[in-house]
C-alpha cells in the first residue's frame, strides 16, 4: 500500500497520541462514603479532587481515535500496488508524417515492447496507451500531422511518474525517423528533466528529394508591391523555396509542378480557405516558427474551423488564431496567407519580418518531414549515463484512491457514535453528581 500523500497520516496519528495522551490527564471526585461524624461536617459542596489512573470513557477515546485515524488516512488517498519488478519501460512511437513505414514502425515495438511496459504514441500531441495495446499496435498507421518530440517527452515524464511503484528502475525507449522539424528549442531542456541515456531506435525514413523543390524564392506581383523588396531580401535564404502569388486571383491557384510551395497571398482580395470577419480587428504580432514579428496589423480575414480539416497551420497570430495555413496539392502544397502587409514606414525590410517570409517560403512538409535533424542534437537526446531509479520521478497528484471513499465513510461512522457516546457519558455524570450531592443531605438528615 502507498500513500499519495503521507503527511495527512502522520498528522492524523499525531492528533490521535494528543487524544490518548489528554484523556489520561483526568481529574475526578473520590467517591463518597457516610461517616459517624457526618453531622459535623459542613453543609457546603464537596471540592475535594483525586487524580485517576485510568479514564473511565475508554469507548469515547477510541471512537475519537478512529474519527481522525480514518480522516487522516483517507485524505492521505491509499493506493493498492503490485510489487515493484526490476526494470519497466515508457516507449515513446513516433506516428506523425515522417515515420511514414508503417510496417518498419510496427516490426521495431514489436522487437523491444513486453507485458506492462507504458506506450505512448505521438504526433502533434502525446496519447498513452491504457487497454489494449497489443491490438493497438497493430494497426499503428502514420497520420499526416507533424510531430513534436517535446511533447512526448513531456508524456514520458507522467508515464514515468506512473510506473516508478511497479519497478526499481525505467528505460525510455524512441522509436522515431527523428525528423528535424520534429524538434524544437525545448526538447533539450524537456530531455534533461528525464535523468539517465535513451535506447532511440531509429525508422528508416525515405530519402529526400533536394531536386524536388525549387532553388530560390520567386514573387508574382506588380513593380510597386512593397513584398517584392521582402522577397529579394528573403531570396538569399537557404530555407526560402516556392513562389508568392500577389494576384487576386491567387485563390484559385493550385500547387507548382515542381514539388515547392506555391503561397497564395493577394494583396487586396480574400486569401484561399479564409472568410470575411464580421467585424475587423488589429493585433499586435504574428509568428511562423521561429520568426516572430511585432507590429500592429489590420486583420480582415479568418479561416473558418472547416477550412482547417486537412490543413497545417504555419503561422499564428499572437492571441493563437491561425493567420496562414498549407494544404498539400499533389508533389507540391498550396498555402494561404491572411497577413496584411503595410507599404509605410520601413517594414518590409526589417530583418524580423524578413525572416518571417523566409520561414513562410520553406519547402513543402512532404519535403521538410523527411529531413533528418542533425546528429549532435540526436546524440543530446539519447543522453548519457545509465536507467532512471524510481526515486527521481515524482509520484502523481491526481491518481484515484478506491479506499479513501470507504475510509471518510468510516469516519463519518465515528463521529456519530462518538456524538451519542458523548451524550450518554455526559447523562451519566449528571446523575452520579447529583447522588453525591443529596448523599451527605441524606447522612445530615439520618
Amino acid at each position: 500500500m502507498t500513500f499519495l500523500a503521507p503527511g495527512y497520516l502522520f498528522v492524523s496519528l499525531a492528533v490521535a497520541a494528543a487524544i490518548v495522551g489528554l484523556h489520561f490527564i483526568v481529574t475526578r471526585q473520590p467517591r463518597s462514603a457516610i461517616l459517624p461524624t457526618a453531622r459535623f461536617v459542613p453543609d457546603t459542596r464537596a471540592t475535594t479532587i483525586a487524580a485517576a489512573r485510568r479514564p473511565s470513557d475508554l469507548l469515547l477515546m477510541l471512537l475519537r481515535v478512529l474519527l481522525v485515524l480514518a480522516a487522516g488516512a483517507g485524505l492521505a488517498r491509499p493506493i493498492l500496488t503490485a510489487r515493484r519488478g526490476a526494470e519497466a519501460r515508457v516507449i515513446l512511437i513516433d506516428v506523425s508524417r515522417s515515420a511514414r513505414d508503417s510496417i518498419a514502425i510496427r516490426d521495431s515495438v514489436r522487437a523491444i515492447y513486453r507485458d506492462q511496459d507504458a506506450v505512448v504514441l505521438f504526433d502533434s500531441s502525446a496519447r498513452l496507451i491504457t487497454e489494449k495495446v497489443g491490438d493497438s499496435l497493430a494497426s499503428l498507421r502514420p497520420t499526416t500531422k507533424r510531430g513534436n518530440v517535446s511533447a512526448a517527452l513531456i508524456a514520458a515524464l507522467r508515464a514515468g511518474s506512473a510506473l516508478r511503484d511497479r519497478a526499481d528502475s525505467l528505460e525510455l525507449v524512441i522509436v522515431s525517423p527523428f525528423a528535424r522539424e520534429e524538434l524544437d528549442a525545448a526538447t533539450d531542456t524537456i530531455r534533461k528533466l528525464w535523468p539517465g541515456k535513451a535506447r532511440l531506435v531509429r525508422i528508416v525514413a525515405p530519402a529526400v528529394d533536394t531536386a524536388a523543390a525549387p532553388s530560390s524564392l520567386t514573387i508574382s506581383a506588380a513593380a510597386d508591391d512593397p513584398l517584392a523588396v521582402t522577397v529579394g531580401l528573403a531570396r538569399t535564404t537557404a530555407a526560402a523555396s516556392g513562389r508568392i502569388d500577389r494576384s487576386n486571383a491567387s485563390s484559385r491557384l493550385s500547387g507548382v509542378a515542381s514539388g515547392g510551395p506555391l503561397i497564395g497571398w493577394p494583396e487586396a482580395s480574400r486569401p484561399r480557405f479564409a472568410a470575411p470577419r464580421a467585424v475587423r480587428d488589429t493585433v499586435g504580432g504574428v509568428m511562423a516558427g521561429d520568426a516572430v514579428v511585432v507590429s500592429t496589423f489590420d486583420r480582415r480575414w479568418f479561416y473558418p474551423p472547416d477550412s482547417l480539416r486537412g490543413a497545417e497551420v504555419i503561422a499564428r497570430w499572437v492571441d493563437g488564431e491561425p493567420a496562414a495555413v498549407e494544404r498539400p496539392d499533389g508533389a507540391g502544397c498550396v498555402r494561404s496567407v491572411a497577413i496584411p502587409v503595410t507599404p509605410v514606414g520601413d517594414f518590409v525590410i526589417r530583418h524580423d519580418f524578413v525572416r518571417f517570409v523566409a520561414s513562410l517560403s520553406r519547402p513543402c512538409s512532404q519535403i521538410t518531414s523527411l529531413i533528418p535533424a542533425d546528429p549532435v542534437v540526436v546524440a543530446k537526446l539519447e543522453g548519457k549515463g545509465g536507467l532512471a531509479a524510481r526515486s527521481t520521478f515524482q509520484p502523481l497528484t491526481d491518481a484515484h484512491s478506491d479506499l479513501a471513499p470507504w475510509l471518510f465513510a468510516l469516519a463519518i461512522a465515528a463521529a456519530i457514535a462518538e456524538l451519542f457516546v458523548r451524550r450518554r457519558a455526559r447523562g451519566a455524570t449528571t446523575l452520579a453528581r447529583t447522588g453525591k450531592s443529596s448523599a451527605p443531605d441524606e447522612a445530615q438528615a439520618a
